[in-house]
């Protein structure tokens, strides 16, 4: 069987997009809650009610999402997660730009983030990837879980 460059792009764009979700997750749940809650508080976007279930559940499906693109399971629904994630980010970090609200770093991997305008590249970066990987999907992924589970 020959093996496309779509294929090896896919593969790549995967995991990269999958070990970006997985640490950001990772990050963010080893730290307290109510730092992130605090993180969200200053986006101004989010009503407080659901600052506390956003800080405690977001870093959760980050490393899920990130856990099944890194192993090719599920890859489409993985992929239209991480889509759905990084038009999110994108959504509220350029919000908060263009609203003119001054944060100091994004609270995308925890204490250590990158500045809002850095997050946005990053961010636009892994939307394109995902979308890479939901398109070439349709069949089984190369290394992926999808060819080896029926």
């Amino acid at each position: 069987m020959r093996i496309r460059p779509v294929e090896i792009i896919a593969l790549l764009a995967r995991v990269a997009v999958g070990s970006v979700l997985l640490y950001a997750g990772f990050l963010k749940a080893l730290s307290p809650a109510a730092e992130f809650a605090a993180v969200l508080e200053a986006y101004k976007l989010f009503p407080s009610s659901l600052l506390t279930p956003l800080s405690i559940g977001l870093p959760y499906v980050e490393m899920w999402v990130g856990l099944f693109m890194l192993t090719g399971f599920c890859t489409r629904v993985a992929a239209l997660a991480a889509t759905i994630l990084s038009c999110a980010f994108l959504t509220t970090v350029g919000s908060a730009l263009l609203r003119g609200i001054d944060l100091a770093h994004c609270g995308c991997f925890g204490p250590q983030s990158l500045t809002p305008r850095h997050t946005m590249v990053l961010d636009v970066a892994l939307l394109l990837f995902s979308m890479i990987v939901f398109r070439v999907a349709k069949l089984p992924p190369l290394l992926s879980l999808d060819r080896s589970i029926p």
